[in-house]
């Protein structure tokens, strides 16, 4: 897949949005930040920042169903750590640094949360998050690892078929009430409309097309479902229907990236824009609550503000030139040999299950 430039810039301004709804309301709302209050004309705006990462599943579900055509297994899970790790194996130590002086009760740091953290999913080892921020981390792991099973068990020709089932899978397990089962969560339904928006940019069929209106109202039921318990929770009002309305938007934005105009589209400096989002996302939120806290207050919080996302933009910015970019080569042979090797061999050992399992049922058949 060629690159797409408005892509990038529909993943940068994700992130802004993610990084206003902390910055101007969340922090404030959950006692993180503490030295200044809430500026209401913000807040009415920044409170719907929350649907960037929503938005941020749609453009994975998109992106990884290129990522997984023509790909082993161990190729697939490669590419996708060479593309969290590096970055994220910075943004941990960085937080941590500061939280050691100013994490306070919320945001302090222990050795062993530091070390299960590197990990990526350290809620099911038993440790809390280093960063708020990181639970999106899992979720993105939980699609990654459902693709690899694909491709592992030599299943890449059912990927579409499977993409289809995946809205009305979703959607049955949540009207029968057993929407905890594997994949069934409602955010997943995010990561299967970004996919099946690529699927239908190359093979447009009723099927393809009824599974998205169903991904579609699966999104807005689950989002807008939100608004209440997000008003009692932030004391704040939330509007079912700005949430739906929003969510229908990032619809629409696919329906036009993947028409004429929308492929053709260049925008200045996307590639860059698209490069700096995740270190963005990783580095932002606590390292921001914890100088707020310490610097700003009502009278200078304009001033701090400033500082603080040209220090986020600077660091990102580091991270993905020094890290990311200049030790690529480095990053995907430490990978290649190790989650690529692995995910090889488990590969090979399926397919060779799946064909005795094959071969078993076809001679029994007989």
């Amino acid at each position: 897949m060629k690159r797409l430039e408005l892509l990038d810039y529909a993943r940068f301004g994700a992130g802004l949005a993610v990084v206003a709804y902390h910055y101007f309301f969340n922090g404030i709302s959950n006692g993180k930040v503490t030295s200044i209050s809430h500026v209401p004309e913000l807040v009415a705006f920044a409170k719907y920042g929350f649907l960037g990462v929503e938005f941020f599943f749609m453009i994975s579900g998109f992106v990884i169903f290129y990522s997984a055509r023509d790909k082993t297994a161990g190729e697939f899970l490669t590419s996708r750590a060479v593309r969290l790790f590096p970055a994220f194996w910075v943004a941990v130590p960085f937080t941590v640094f500061f939280a050691l002086f100013w994490g306070g009760d919320k945001m302090s740091v222990t050795l062993p949360e530091v070390l299960v953290n590197l990990t990526m999913v350290p809620k099911p080892l038993g440790q809390p998050f280093v960063d708020g921020v990181y639970w999106t981390l899992q979720y993105e792991w939980s699609f990654y690892f459902a693709v690899f099973l694909v491709l592992a068990a030599g299943l890449q020709s059912k990927l579409n078929r499977l993409l289809l089932l995946w809205p009305f899978y979703i959607l049955v397990m949540r009207l029968i009430g057993i929407d905890k089962l594997p994949y069934a969560s409602a955010y997943y339904c995010y990561f299967a409309a970004g996919a099946l928006f690529a699927l239908r940019m190359e093979e447009k069929s009723r099927a393809s097309l009824a599974a998205l209106i169903v991904s579609l109202a699966l999104c807005v039921s689950f989002s807008a479902g939100k608004a209440a318990g997000l008003t009692i929770n932030k004391g704040v009002e939330f509007s079912a229907i700005v949430i739906g309305a929003i969510v229908v938007c990032q619809f629409l934005f696919f329906v036009f990236l993947s028409s004429g105009a929308g492929l053709k589209l260049k925008l200045p400096g996307s590639k860059l824009a698209g490069g700096l989002t995740y270190p963005i996302y990783l580095i932002h939120a606590h390292f921001g609550y914890m100088l707020l806290s310490r610097f700003a207050n009502d009278d200078n919080r304009a001033m701090v503000y400033s500082l603080i996302l040209a220090a986020v933009f600077v660091v990102a910015y580091a991270i993905h030139v020094l890290v990311e970019r200049r030790l690529a080569g480095f990053w995907t042979a430490l990978f290649a040999r190790s989650f690529g090797a692995l995910g090889d061999t488990f590969q090979n050992r399926a397919s060779g299950l799946v064909k005795f399992a094959v071969g078993t049922a076809m001679g029994r058949a007989r």
